[in-house]
């Protein structure tokens, strides 16, 4: 009992009304240091003393005559990498990734229809050959279909979107495709036997795969490999699609230079009209293309990043697109099969081709290159107004000792 009467209430307790009074001219106490930060940022910017006094004319302008610039340029560079870093990464989407995309997809489905076409001719499972493959073998269909393939492997490689572990794995590839082939010749050329043809397409089926089941880049499996490689394409897509670091810390930065940029002339408009009697609209005008440069290369930023998410939404499509095949469909439902599924392709490449359009070099590019040559010279314009208004004061205080 004496415990308790003998000790002493906290200081700005909760249940007591000093606590509260305690908080309360915190808040106010925060508020008042925000609007003092606020006052003596303001009274730097506009240059004055903490008393509320002009500084010295020729030593501010001097000061602003670098600070502008200084600042605008910061704007621009960071503007700048943050615009060209997407508008590169873009390129390598359109220039090298989508077109890989396309000629792997081509690859695995002229590979997949040649198989069909292949087992329709020669029989699958003890299924009996067609009858005229004893006068015109494989015909003209299979070969042109491995043909495709082969080129559509080689035109992968040429892209320059693969590693050189991805441009091996393509070799290997290629090598399987002609083993493939070759087995496939080998059992057209036993015709006459049921076993040596069985076992040549039986072999012929494991070497390509079945290309539907889980991806597995260490699968021997023709079909499995391609899927894999097309797997890690589309990795690679994604991370060039999605927001990185540098764009994104560089962009912040722009914005927060902007900030400091637009404080630092509106303190330097109203010095010299206080200090100068000058109205300068020729200032404001220079400082406005700075300021500009943020819209144009945000407007462009944005058109480079849908053209990147339309690139990653694509290639999940091409991944997704395969020819279904039921035995005993006959010739013509094989054939408006592959119709459908190159024209699937085609359309993919066409609509990919539309919307990254506007991100080649020729297109939005110019517009920001214009865009910050005028706001750099705009800059320089800025310096020399400013040198021009203080010229006098300047060259006063140059001479005085």
């Amino acid at each position: 009992m004496s415990d308790r009467l003998g000790r002493h209430p906290r200081d700005g307790s909760a249940g007591e009304p000093g606590g509260r009074v305690a908080r309360s001219f915190a808040r106010v106490g925060r508020r008042v240091n925000w609007r003092g930060a606020g006052r003596a940022l303001w009274r730097r910017a506009s240059g004055r003393t903490p008393s509320g006094d002009r500084r010295s004319t020729a030593q501010f302008l001097l000061g602003r005559m670098l600070l502008l610039p200084a600042v605008a340029f910061t704007v621009l560079a960071l503007a700048a990498t943050a615009y060209f870093d997407l508008q590169g990464r873009t390129g390598q989407l359109r220039d090298r990734y989508a077109p890989a995309l396309v000629e792997l997809t081509h690859a695995r489905i002229s590979l997949t229809l040649a198989r069909y076409e292949a087992e329709r001719r020669l029989g699958k499972g003890g299924e009996e050959p067609l009858a005229q493959t004893a006068l015109v073998g494989l015909g003209e269909r299979y070969p042109s279909l491995l043909t495709e393939a082969s080129q559509s492997l080689n035109n992968a490689a040429q892209t320059k979107a693969l590693n050189k572990a991805q441009e091996q794995e393509v070799r290997v590839i290629s090598g399987l495709v002609v083993a493939y082939d070759d087995w496939i010749n080998w059992a057209n050329s036993h015709y006459g036997s049921d076993v040596l043809r069985g076992a040549g397409m039986e072999y012929a089926a494991g070497l390509l795969g079945s290309g539907t089941g889980p991806i597995d880049d260490t699968s021997p499996a023709l079909l499995d490999r391609i899927r894999s490689l097309e797997a890690d394409l589309r990795a690679d897509v994604d991370d060039l699609s999605g927001w990185t670091a540098l764009p994104v810390g560089a962009a912040s930065a722009a914005g927060l230079a902007a900030l400091v940029f637009t404080f630092t002339v509106v303190g330097t408009l109203n010095f010299v009209r206080g200090q100068l009697r000058i109205r300068s609209p020729l200032l404001t005008v220079y400082a406005v293309p700075v300021l500009l440069v943020l819209v144009v290369l945000g407007f462009g930023a944005a058109g480079q990043h849908r053209a990147q998410l339309y690139v990653q939404h694509t290639a999940e499509r091409l991944g997704d697109i395969a020819v279904p095949h039921t035995p005993g469909d006959g010739i013509k439902k094989e054939i408006k099969s592959e119709i459908d599924t190159d024209t699937l392709i085609e359309e993919a490449d066409e609509r990919l081709a539309a919307n990254l359009r506007g991100t080649h070099p020729g297109a939005w590019a110019p517009a920001a290159g214009l865009a910050l040559a005028l706001a750099a010279a705009s800059t320089v314009a800025c310096g020399f107004t400013l040198f021009h208004y203080g010229r006098r004061h300047l060259a006063i205080h140059w001479r005085s000792p």
